[in-house]
């Protein structure tokens, strides 16, 4: 055998060693050519709760983030270079569980791995776990809870992994309390996954009760804090967004907001986001209307509620707009941070090729969304990939409802079972067309 065959047959073997090696080397690569911890302005909101939390002091704290990623850096006493150390552990963890959740749902083991290491080299996954935030704890997160939903499925230590599934999607809502459907939708599942419905109600129901639970319940804490039974008080800041366009068509109650509003947007230069107009805006509504953040916020979303009620065509438009954008893919970094000269154009250019893989795939998974559908109320039968794109499917319109901006952002954790669900797809087409094939071999 010569050393071809060996490094082959080696691979074919250690799936599992092949995967963390490229994982581990795609990330030292990155490390050593980057040299830098990305900080972003959403970084300062994680790092106050954190600080909140190591002190237990939650006097200056206004509501703006969740406890789920703050409490990863708290944990690491708010040190930036051990979250990253953490955050590429469990990228590659996430890479492992991708692995072993393409098995669980019947793709060969050949097809997995591949998929795997392809998704192991993939840059600007890499890049989020150098950025102090949420989105490497998301992915980590959500690549755990299908892993565990699907194993759940086969049938196999049921309810060990249910607990784990419980801790898992109570996780995710306490790092984006967002995702507060997730494990509404895998109950309901689970539930028409079985054919004993009782059974399945009474073992299952913790899974969408419990994470429910530590919504409202973390919706208390501040209500007790700030005054407003909310998850997070950026929800009026956030559907304000999706009025910018439209925003001085609004009430005469509302007026001044508009008018504030609509100002920073048409100054705007050519090179601005005009999603983030309402927080350039932030300050001046501060002090035109005196009040808080919190209380501005709660301001926010009537005025949101009213100008959408004043221009129902305009939303609709600027929700179409926004679930479009959920599909974009996203490069999370800072060219001139890095270190070694002329590696950030290389970087950028694989990572744009990279990009329009992964860009391709995902047009490739909304065709087949209707596919799934149709294939699953055909053969009454949940496949992993109908699973995968009705969840993938509800994420995109709910953020689209809510908020206008970095979208990508929410498709971002879910870019690995997309890629498994494209995999399975194939499989499938590949089983299929093989079965047709020796049927009309047989009949001639």
């Amino acid at each position: 055998m010569d050393t071809k065959s060996k490094i082959r047959s080696w691979i074919e073997v250690n799936p599992v060693k092949i995967i963390i090696l490229t994982g581990i080397f795609t990330r030292v690569l990155i490390a050593v050519l980057y040299q830098h911890i990305t900080l972003y302005p959403d970084s300062a909101d994680y790092v106050n709760l954190a600080g909140c939390i190591l002190q237990f002091d939650f006097a200056k704290y206004g509501g703006e983030r969740s406890p789920g990623y703050p409490l990863l850096l708290a944990a690491t006493n708010i040190s930036c270079l051990f979250t990253v150390i953490l955050q590429s552990a469990s990228g590659i963890a996430s890479l492992i569980l991708a692995y072993k959740t393409a098995l669980t749902i019947g793709i060969n083991k050949k097809a997995s791995l591949f998929a795997a290491l392809g998704l192991s080299c993939y840059i600007p996954i890499v890049f989020f776990e150098f950025a102090i935030l949420p989105e490497t704890l998301t992915l980590f997160t959500i690549t755990v809870i299908f892993y565990l939903y699907f194993f759940i499925c086969s049938g196999k230590s049921e309810i060990f992994y249910n607990r784990l599934l419980i801790i898992a999607c109570s996780l995710l809502v306490l790092i984006k309390p967002f995702y507060i459907f997730l494990p509404v939708l895998l109950f309901v599942f689970l539930f028409f996954n079985r054919i004993t419905k009782r059974e399945v109600l009474f073992k299952y129901i913790g899974v969408a009760i419990i994470p429910i639970a530590l919504f409202l319940g973390w919706s208390y804490v501040n209500k007790v804090n700030t005054g407003h039974f909310a998850s997070t008080t950026f929800y009026g800041f956030n559907l304000a967004q999706n009025c910018v366009s439209f925003a001085e068509k609004t009430t005469p109650e509302y007026a001044e907001i508009g008018h504030i509003y609509s100002m920073y947007r048409d100054g705007a230069g050519s090179d601005k986001e005009i999603a983030m107009t309402i927080w350039e805006a932030e300050p001046e509504l501060r002090e035109k209307t005196g009040l808080s953040f919190p209380d501005l916020s709660a301001k926010l979303y009537d005025y949101s509620m009213a100008t959408i009620k004043e221009n129902p065509a305009g939303y609709l438009k600027q929700v179409f707009i926004s679930w479009r954008d959920f599909w974009k893919t996203s490069l999370y970094w800072e060219h001139d941070s890095v270190a070694v000269p002329h590696a950030g154009d290389v970087i950028l250019y694989v990572c744009y090729a990279e990009r329009i893989i992964l860009q391709l795939i995902k047009i490739l998974f909304v065709l087949l969304i209707p596919y799934n559908i149709i294939r699953t109320v055909k053969e009454k039968k949940l496949s992993p990939s109908f699973i995968i794109s009705g969840i993938v499917l509800a994420t995109s319109i709910l953020q689209a409802l809510i908020t206008y901006g970095t979208n990508s952002r929410f498709s971002f954790p879910f870019e690995l079972l997309i890629v498994l669900s494209v995999a399975a797809n194939w499989v499938s087409f590949g089983k299929r067309s093989s079965r047709a094939g020796f049927d009309t071999s047989v009949s001639n």
